[in-house]
């Protein structure tokens, strides 16, 4: 059997299959604010986003991620995009959760949803935002972060941006893995409510200088 590590895995833009491993993947990254947002209902979780993944547009959609692929399946993702098409695709999640919630989640979403956007700075202009990128668990310390990281880096300068930015819980043993590649810790938020009632913890927002 081939190990996974960054010499067996090649990179491609990612394809709207695979959704139940992307969406693991995605949750692997942000675990404290998904419980939240779900109120820990996993399965929930695991549908809708697995049913974003497929979609043609939107923040949790293929169409803005690279995937490492090992023997042609998924071995991670790196999904962003340059803030103006952040800030527009940004709210698209939320909007799928009330299409496709359940009765429990709806009644919940209200109770947490106008916290979560207080986790996370606003993004610079002239930045370039990733917001997932993960391993799978089999293939994690291999080099494979490092490998999308930097092609990460190199999308966010084609584009012509100045900066990539990122917001990682504070807890998140990444933390250490980005600033080993050369991210900066630029600030730290707590909120409070969700940090009582959900255990969400402080997150970072870190930033790598590519210009």
């Amino acid at each position: 059997m081939t190990i996974i590590n960054a010499e067996t895995v090649t990179l491609a833009e990612a394809e709207p299959a695979e959704e139940e491993t992307a969406a693991r993947l995605i949750y692997d990254t942000g675990s404290y604010v998904f419980d939240c947002l779900y109120n820990r209902d996993f399965d929930t979780f695991l549908k809708i986003t697995s049913a974003l993944w497929l979609r043609e547009g939107g923040a949790f959609s293929h169409v803005h991620a690279r995937a490492a692929l090992h023997d042609g399946r998924l071995a991670g993702i790196a999904l962003g995009f340059p803030q103006a098409l952040y800030a527009q695709e940004f709210g698209t999640g939320m909007m799928a959760m009330a299409e496709m919630g359940t009765p429990e989640l709806l009644a919940h979403l209200p109770t947490v949803a106008g916290h979560i956007p207080w986790l996370f700075p606003e993004v610079p202009d002239d930045a370039w935002y990733l917001l997932f990128l993960s391993a799978h668990p089999e293939a994690r310390g291999r080099g494979i972060g490092e490998k999308l990281l930097l092609d990460c880096f190199a999308r966010a300068r084609a584009a012509g941006c100045a900066s990539l930015h990122l917001d990682v819980a504070s807890v998140n043993p990444a933390v250490r893995f980005y600033e080993r590649m050369g991210l900066e810790r630029l600030a730290e938020t707590t909120v409070p409510k969700i940090a009582a009632s959900h255990a969400v913890p402080p997150h970072i927002r870190m930033v790598k200088h590519l210009v």
